[in-house]
């Protein structure tokens, strides 16, 4: 059995599965800001959904730049207090004689955003395409580059979302087009502000993020995910970000994310399937 554990800032999901493509309906429960019970509760999540069946891997997405062995978050906004922690180490320990021959099952650490867009790329609206880019707008803003269903290979991850957008201010894209960044401007919640002309303000933020996204990365297909991406139109995002191109002689597809809150579970079997051969 393998199992896909995507731990975000608010919330985590766990789902299992036999073959690394289809998987038992997720787990959802609310991310714990204290490290210590937020380890404990998902171990026993993950526990109680393998439920005494032996496990051979775990991979598990979190938000945040992980360290260069993918033991343990350097940085994460939105889980602060889980930063500098044996994560790795820690999931092993609680998940020991779980695994083959009583041993703990593999246990992968991998960004949460890398892993829903592998998941899109593969099995959502990316299928089908050799190259592409995920980027999904929300609480933050993250992004990933996919080929032929791997990660490109990076010594840090991505953070397009610290890309600087004004630089005269040094606001960068997460700055100008996040939830956190427009719910705090605006005083209330973006889906309110996408009805209000203040919208188009962040549109052309948003457009001009992607634009550099396209020229960095050059991808077949810019995947946009996120909460935010629902008040999106594709077409229309297509439209502003042709008008800012320069260089490129053609845009990429672009689509917004189909796999909606379980596109971590979709990429985290994903990761597995590649990893073991399946």
């Amino acid at each position: 059995m393998y199992i896909a554990c995507d731990i975000g800032g608010t919330k985590f999901r766990v789902a299992r599965s036999e073959n690394c493509v289809d998987f038992d309906e997720p787990i959802i429960e609310e991310t714990p800001d204290n490290p210590k019970e937020g380890i404990e509760f998902i171990i026993e999540t993950i526990k109680n959904v393998a439920s005494g069946k032996q496990i051979k891997a775990v991979c598990i997405g979190i938000a945040g730049v992980l360290d260069q062995s993918h033991r343990q978050l350097l940085k994460s906004p939105h889980l602060p207090e889980w930063e500098r922690i044996a994560l790795k180490e820690k999931f092993q320990n609680g998940l020991i004689n779980l695994g083959e021959n009583n041993q703990s099952p593999k246990i992968y650490i991998e960004n949460d955003t890398d892993i829903v867009g592998l998941g899109e790329a593969v099995s959502g609206a990316g299928r089908g395409f050799e190259i592409c880019t995920y980027i999904t707008i929300s609480t933050g803003i993250g992004g990933v580059k996919i080929t032929n269903g791997r990660f490109e290979k990076n010594r840090f991850g991505f953070e397009p979302g610290f890309q600087i957008i004004n630089n005269e201010t040094g606001e960068n894209f997460e700055d100008l087009c996040s939830g956190t960044a427009v719910e705090k401007k605006f005083n209330m919640h973006p889906k309110d502000v996408a009805q209000t002309n203040d919208w188009q303000e962040i549109e052309k933020n948003i457009a001009v993020g992607l634009h550099n996204s396209i020229i960095h990365w050059s991808p077949d297909v810019l995947v946009i995910g996120g909460s935010m991406s629902k008040d999106l139109d594709a077409e229309r995002m297509r439209d502003m970000i042709a008008s800012l191109m320069k260089i490129h002689p053609e845009l990429p597809e672009i689509r917004i994310a189909e796999l909606g809150s379980i596109g971590g579970i979709h990429g985290g079997l994903a990761f597995l399937k590649e990893k073991f051969d399946l």
